[in-house]
């Protein structure tokens, strides 16, 4: 990987301002690396550690952030924009807390309903987060649901090699 050529926004902006990268992985306890893209990985695999602060932390070093904030219209850097097509606020954080209470089922049943003012409001971006909020719940909800029932079924597995064994066990003790 050559500077220039980013595979994603972590790579753009640790290869755009290495240094700055260098001193968030030193701030949460780690030796930086040398070479970039070493610096690279680093930075990934804190991010998968730590999550949002990483993220936040590399926002707020985004070699466009001035311009990014500019465009969107955000006058200030204590905006939720990070230049990521998010349109996280206020209003999509009240809904997270609303969707938290609801079933996989009424989730469905809402995100059928976003979809329909979308296609009436094809523009209106707050609407569009609602929509990709309420999706990335679903799934998230159906990923949860899959690891239980996972989980049941070897349990259940586990159960039945245990009961085997142990009549096992009991029928060579009687004879």
């Amino acid at each position: 990987m050559c500077k220039g050529k980013a595979q994603n926004r972590i790579d753009y902006i640790v290869l755009q301002k290495p240094s700055e990268a260098a001193k968030i992985v030193e701030k949460y306890g780690y030796e930086a690396p040398a070479k970039v893209d070493d610096l690279v990985q680093a930075v990934k695999l804190l991010v998968k550690k730590k999550g949002e602060p990483i993220i936040k932390d590399l926002i707020a070093i985004h070699p466009e952030k001035k311009l990014i904030l500019e465009i969107s219209g955000h006058k200030s850097d204590e905006s939720n924009f990070c230049g990521c097509n998010s349109s996280y606020s206020e209003e999509t954080k009240e809904l997270l807390d609303k969707l938290s209470e609801l079933s996989v089922d009424d989730l469905s049943k809402v995100y059928d309903d976003l979809k329909k003012d979308v296609k009436d409001n094809p523009t209106d971006t707050t609407l569009m987060a609602k929509v990709e909020t309420v999706w990335d719940e679903i799934k998230r909800r159906k990923k949860q649901t899959q690891k239980i029932e996972s989980k049941q079924e070897n349990n259940q597995w586990l159960k039945i090699a245990l009961g085997v064994i142990a009549g096992l066990i009991i029928g060579k003790a009687i004879s």
